[in-house]
């Protein structure tokens, strides 16, 4: 009984130190929001281009997108590098919807609003709606709302001479 116990007690052990094991850092990317009412989350991606010239920065070129079947790619540039709220036509924003044989649908906004929440220990956060039109067929619209996004930022310096 008390080798069994004892055996019990080392596989506890052993379990728990590989299970504290740390594998690195954990990186956040949620990417969530309403397409006309139907609920989608995306592992989603940050970039944030710091744009500098004779060693000053003068502006955030964002990048916030995700990878997949249907993509939202928000591109906004900021040259306050300080601004939080960005009001339609001041972003970029594609939805591309693909769809069989190669074909796909691309949406581009007519209406809506970006906004940064804030950083928390390295990701960007920050919520956004668009009113989007098909580019080729004006007849064909969809809403995205409630809008959200949690991802690790990933910061990068670009020298323009």
């Amino acid at each position: 009984m008390h080798a069994m116990k004892r055996q019990i007690l080392i596989i506890y052990v052993l379990f728990m130190c590989i299970s504290c094991e740390n594998t690195g850092e954990e990186k956040v990317r949620l990417l969530e929001f309403e397409v006309n009412g139907q609920i989608v989350s995306y592992e989603g991606y940050a970039k944030c281009y710091n744009e500098m010239k004779n060693k000053k920065s003068i502006g955030n070129d964002w990048h916030i997108y995700n990878i997949g079947k249907n993509v939202l790619d928000i591109r906004i540039y900021d040259s306050t590098l300080t601004r939080k709220v960005f009001a339609y036509p001041t972003f970029n924003i594609e939805y591309i919807i693909k769809q069989t044989a190669g074909l796909s649908k691309t949406y581009q906004p007519t209406d809506g609003e970006f906004r940064f929440l804030g950083p928390k220990e390295g990701d960007v956060t920050g919520d956004f709606y668009f009113k989007m039109k098909n580019i080729s067929d004006p007849d064909d619209s969809i809403m995205i709302n409630n809008g959200y996004f949690r991802i690790w930022l990933e910061k990068i310096d670009r020298i323009l001479y």
